[in-house]
């Protein structure tokens, strides 16, 4: 008897194609591939509610219900009709619909998605995702599976200046290589994000664990192995986790840090201390850095250049040969650390991608050992 697949499209911020692509192998789906902002492949119902429930760089995960050409309306409408909705949709579904048409002779979107509500059956209940998708006159019906962004983790509602997203947190701890068995510190930990993602890695927490999704209320969702599957995640839960420390200057930050890393479930695992950068103090053990520090209208005072001085000189002082993963915006000066080239996974030595819409890379590197004084580490940021 076959098993039922799906073709499946895991969506991902482009730039950490790599690092989705590799979560959904370990899933075991088939032939998954790498496209332009997120990985294609063949899974079951199981493995796609796993997708949702275990990727942590992943936005959403869509479902591809229907692919045919449409030059017209007519085209268009029928290829619509002869998709079996009941087997998609809940009954009193309401509707969010995505358009977007490239090279096609269906280009005005609002008349698009007017025939589309007008086969498409809808109620006034929950809404459910569909993404029409016009390319070259062939038409790409989708559905996401996930709800609301994978992002949302369901245990962020205390938030910093700034937040950095869950995802793109998630990607820059698997991008540094840590072990998860040695130290990881964050000096500049805002809302707490890159700590509670590195606990939930480090303690097997699905990142999807406090949250729901669409699926669960579509005709093919089934509670009863829905129900098994997460009790095996959580049997997967591991009781303890190596030494992660998140500290920020700003006390509500640290307020926050805490009260959201007690709702992932991991306020056990994670100390969040107030400190400035000079006050940095390290494990003797080494381990890893990984932080997002201030850059754009973060910086309210100062020249972001001393603040990276001095953010190098005491890595130099307090944490010689210590790994270092660091989210850069544009124009952020880097090199003022004075990492030495580290070796990292998934090619991840440099990766370019976007936060918010604003261009960013991940960039590893190794603290060198200091052949200078250190004064620059004296003072607050």
């Amino acid at each position: 008897m076959s098993v039922p697949r799906i073709s499946a499209f895991a969506v991902c911020t482009p730039g950490l194609e790599p690092f989705t692509l590799a979560e959904l192998e370990r899933l075991g789906v088939r032939e998954p591939m790498v496209r332009r902002g997120g990985v294609s492949c063949s899974a079951t119902w199981p493995q796609l509610w796993s997708m949702n429930l275990h990727v942590r760089t992943a936005t959403r995960v869509l479902v591809r219900v229907a692919h045919f050409p449409a030059d017209g309306f007519g085209q268009l409408q029928g290829g619509l009709r002869r998709v079996d909705w009941s087997r998609w949709l809940p009954p009193d579904a309401s509707l969010d619909l995505s358009v977007s048409a490239t090279g096609s002779r269906l280009y005005h979107l609002g008349a698009i998605e007017e025939r589309v509500r007008e086969v498409v059956p809808a109620g006034d209940g929950p809404p459910q995702d569909l993404y029409v998708r016009v390319v070259h006159d062939a038409v790409t019906l989708s559905l996401s599976s996930s709800g609301a962004p994978l992002y949302r983790r369901g245990w962020r509602l205390d938030a910093a200046k700034a937040p950095l997203r869950e995802t793109l947190a998630a990607a820059l701890v698997l991008a540094s290589g840590w072990d998860r068995s040695s130290p990881l510190i964050d000096p500049f930990c805002g809302s707490g994000t890159i700590p509670i993602e590195a606990a939930l890695l480090a303690k097997r927490i699905p990142p999807g664990r406090f949250r729901s999704f669409a699926f669960e209320s579509w005709p093919s969702f089934e509670r009863d192995r829905w129900d098994r599957l997460l009790a095996a995640a959580d049997a997967d839960v591991l009781p303890r986790s190596p030494v992660i420390l998140g500290f920020d200057r700003d006390a509500g930050a640290i307020e926050a840090s805490r009260a959201n890393a007690e709702r992932a479930g991991v306020g056990d695992a994670v100390t969040f201390e107030r400190a400035s950068i000079s006050e940095l103090a390290v494990p003797s053990k080494p381990g890893w850095i990984a932080t997002n520090p201030p850059y754009g209208v973060r910086v309210e005072t100062g020249d972001i250049r001393d603040l990276y001085d001095r953010f190098g000189a005491v890595l130099r002082e307090r944490a010689p040969g210590w790994r270092v993963a660091i989210v850069a915006a544009k124009g952020s000066p880097v090199q003022r650390i004075a990492l030495a080239p580290a070796t990292a996974p998934v090619d991840a030595q440099r990766v370019l991608t976007t936060n918010g819409g604003l261009p960013i890379a991940l960039v590893n590197g190794t603290v060198a050992r200091s052949t200078q004084p250190t004064a620059a580490a004296a003072g607050n940021p």
